[in-house]
């Protein structure tokens, strides 16, 4: 009797979750009121990594924005890095691209060196590993169903 009692409160609680999640917030629609991509991406990338993790309470709570702000650095390096492309004649386009991915492998050293402070060293290597499985999933998906309206 105990278990089944115990069967019913988690599937309430599932259900409850369920039902508080059925609406995304405001915070993932853009100024059109539409849902925005890349939002919904950021938190499936994190809630993907949170569960290889397998973080403790502590670990979360100063790993979250440590990881935040790695994400931020390397996300305006690949922009600059994207718009270096688009700008093809400049004569040091090659030159401003192996910057850029120097510039990348720098902030990946600076944040493993952080990570490790925080983290022990499986779960250092296991951010950029889960980083790198979460974006073939995601690439998977889009591949099979195409890109979402």
């Amino acid at each position: 009797m105990n278990n089944f009692v115990k069967y019913i409160i988690v599937t309430l609680l599932i259900v409850a979750g369920a039902k508080a999640y059925s609406q995304p917030p405001a915070s993932f629609r853009n100024s059109k009121g539409n849902f925005s991509p890349y939002k919904k991406i950021e938190t499936a990338r994190e809630n993907y990594i949170d569960r290889q993790l397998d973080l403790s309470d502590d670990e979360s709570v100063k790993f979250w924005p440590l990881y935040r702000q790695y994400s931020q650095e390397i996300t305006s390096v690949r922009k600059l890095k994207r718009q270096n492309m688009l700008n093809n004649r400049s004569k040091d386009q090659i030159d401003k691209d192996l910057l850029y991915d120097q510039q990348l492998v720098d902030i990946k050293r600076k944040y493993t060196q952080e990570f490790s402070k925080i983290l022990p060293q499986a779960k250092v290597n296991l951010v950029f590993r889960s980083e790198s499985e979460f974006r073939d999933e995601l690439i998977k998906i889009y591949r099979e169903r195409g890109t979402p309206d």
